[in-house]
């Protein structure tokens, strides 16, 4: 048997140690916090329940009906309580059931119209970043999978509503209509809008399929072109399949995850981790991974990419991993320099599931809002995080069946998300590193894009603006401002 003396306690020994005590504290806090919301539910139920009860019981109808109940009670010989008994009540609450035609209580979007507002005379320290879709634009692998010419208009023009007053189809404004991504000339205008409402950057979508990429033109002209703006990319690293949710169904092509891939992606993104417009963070370029639990190596991929970055001359690369705020596991926490949310992932649950209407994945917006305050506030992130926000998710335009909407979706809900973020951006990251996200500048498939609407105009992105700017919801511009074209 060893001597115990002979064992030697690491600096990496107490690190782990740590960071595991750390992860039970987190667990234990999720934990709490899922109990105190279903006592909330529980309790709200009960005064739902306890008013109904006592509206019957209160009502001309059961007072008129009492006579006969009485008789009835008589008939067959059992007593009758006249004082409202606690079996009476009993009896209530056994019928009463949830109501499925709750939805009808909201509106399934509430948003109004509004121009363009020019915020360009402000500032602020959030720097936000806006998930950027380059699937604007034709493309052999798209003409072969869906039909010639297919783009993301192709399902947004085709959508139908679903449900009474569902906001479909969406309808860019005329301001920017049906536009393309395979000229210089968008994305300028695009840079021109963000900027004007305090967007810091873009963060592009990269399509990497083991050397093969997909939707790469937009990015290309991009780097080719003088536009000043900050971007950064995301590997958006999962399968392509017809039911657009990344699994291993009807796959149209397959990500890999090969050994022999890793020095093969550090060549192929050098060019944009490089440019001047590359967003840092500690000095190093910033290489997002989408979805980190599909990685079956996600260990070895991110060793090799930061030995194969200095390789290759980029250096320090500053790696972040999406993780779900509401079901946080840290499994990849200690190989990467920060995390990041992206709902709806994460954050739509049991509790705020409108039913009634033609879909399962229906929730209440304002609900989710108000439901995962608390998940911010309370928050134990282990490393860096950085927050997301997402307006009226609706990906209805995609999918058939079992399509997911956040229902009652408002302005004053998605000011209020994005207030709660931006408070606590400013409370946990130093004044350099107080980056959020948006979901998205163009998701038009998927309901949620700040580019203006038809219907509602410039309302999504205003609202970022006054929310950023620290600008009341209200806020409007003065008369004697110059406004955006």
């Amino acid at each position: 048997m060893k001597d115990l003396n002979s064992y030697k306690v690491t600096k990496y020994d107490l690190k782990k140690e740590i960071y595991d005590l750390k992860k039970d504290i987190s667990n234990l806090n999720n934990k709490i916090a899922d109990l105190n919301k279903q006592i909330v539910t529980l309790n709200n139920e009960k005064a739902t329940y306890q008013n109904d009860i006592n509206n019957i019981l209160n009502s001309k109808s059961w007072k008129v009906t009492k006579p006969l109940r009485m008789v009835s009670s008589k008939l067959s010989k059992k007593p009758v309580d006249n004082k409202n008994t606690v079996k009476e009540k009993e009896l209530i609450v056994k019928k009463i059931s949830p109501d499925k035609n709750f939805y009808k209580n909201f509106k399934p979007y509430n948003s109004t119209y509004q121009d363009n507002i020019d915020f360009s005379a402000n500032s602020t320290d959030i720097k936000t970043i806006a998930f950027y879709l380059p699937q604007y634009h034709t493309f052999k692998e798209n003409d072969e999978w869906w039909g010639k010419g297919f783009m993301e208009w192709t399902n947004t023009k085709k959508s139908l509503p679903r449900f009474d007053n569902h906001y479909q189809p969406r309808t860019p404004h005329k301001d920017i209509g049906y536009y393309t991504l395979d000229n210089i000339e968008t994305i300028e205008k695009q840079v021109k809008l963000a900027k004007q409402h305090g967007i810091y950057g873009f963060c592009y979508y990269y399509y990497w399929f083991s050397g093969k990429r997909l939707m790469e033109k937009p990015g290309d002209l991009f780097l080719e072109s003088t536009i000043d703006f900050p971007f950064c990319l995301c590997w958006a690293n999962e399968n392509w399949t017809r039911a657009w949710d990344g699994l291993n169904k009807d796959i149209l092509i397959k990500q890999e995850y090969a050994k022999s891939d890793y020095k093969k992606f550090i060549k192929d993104i050098k060019k944009y981790v490089t440019d001047k417009r590359y967003i840092k963070i500690d000095g190093k370029p910033v290489i997002m991974i989408y979805n980190p639990t599909a990685i079956p190596n996600f260990a070895e991929l991110v060793e090799n990419w930061r030995k194969y970055a200095k390789e290759e001359g980029i250096g320090d690369i500053y790696i972040m991993s999406k993780c779900d705020l509401f079901n946080q596991e840290h499994k990849y926490t200690e190989y990467v320099d920060a995390e990041f949310d992206f709902p709806p992932q994460g954050v739509g649950h049991q509790a705020t599931k409108i039913t009634g209407l033609p879909s399962s994945k229906i929730f209440n917006y304002e609900q989710i809002v108000n439901d995962i305050e608390h998940l911010y506030r309370e928050h134990f992130p282990l490393k860096p995080f950085y927050y997301t926000v997402t307006m009226g998710w609706d990906n209805s335009a995609r999918r058939k069946e079992e399509f997911t909407v956040y229902y009652n979706y408002s302005l004053k809900s998605y000011y209020k998300w994005l207030r709660i973020i931006i408070e606590e951006t400013r409370r946990r990251n130093p004044l350099d590193k107080r980056f959020m996200f948006v979901n998205a500048w163009n998701e038009w498939a998927e309901g949620t894009y700040l580019e203006p609407d038809e219907k509602y105009g410039y309302a999504n992105i205003n609202t970022l603006a006054k929310a950023i700017y620290d600008l009341p919801i209200s806020y409007k511009e003065n008369s004697n401002k110059k406004k955006g074209n």
